[in-house]
């Protein structure tokens, strides 16, 4: 019995155990970067999942570019209601030099999802 309380602690806390699946997927995330004059600005549509019964009110997620891991992160803050896709435009300057590229599959990642009653998620 003492073994279910580290899990339900962890969740309390708003951290998820390891390999527990987000809670908001990302069904597309198309974009990439664009050089302008020696600055890059990361560009996205992305459209998400939220798959709980709980209301979210922010997503934290990051797209993958370059050769070295870089990651663009964006802080989402919008109504993603259970069951329902929310498509986004994200857009920020990011570092790395002259690169630039448009897919419509990147690698991007939900890092974090806050919902409305308090609760919280994070990648690990």
């Amino acid at each position: 019995m003492r073994w279910m309380l580290v899990p339900t602690l962890l969740l309390a806390l708003g951290a998820s155990p390891a390999g527990t699946p987000a809670p908001v997927t990302i069904a597309t995330c198309s974009g990439g970067l664009h050089s302008v004059e020696f600055v890059e600005i990361a560009s996205y549509d992305v459209t998400f999942r939220n798959t709980t019964a709980v209301a979210a009110d922010e997503v934290r997620f990051s797209a993958r570019y370059g050769r070295h891991e870089k990651r663009a992160t964006f802080d989402v803050k919008a109504a993603f209601p259970p069951n329902v896709d929310v498509s986004k435009h994200v857009r920020r300057t990011v570092n790395g030099g002259l690169f630039a590229f448009v897919s419509d599959q990147n690698d991007c990642f939900v890092d974090y999802v806050h919902f409305v009653d308090g609760t919280s998620w994070t990648r690990r």
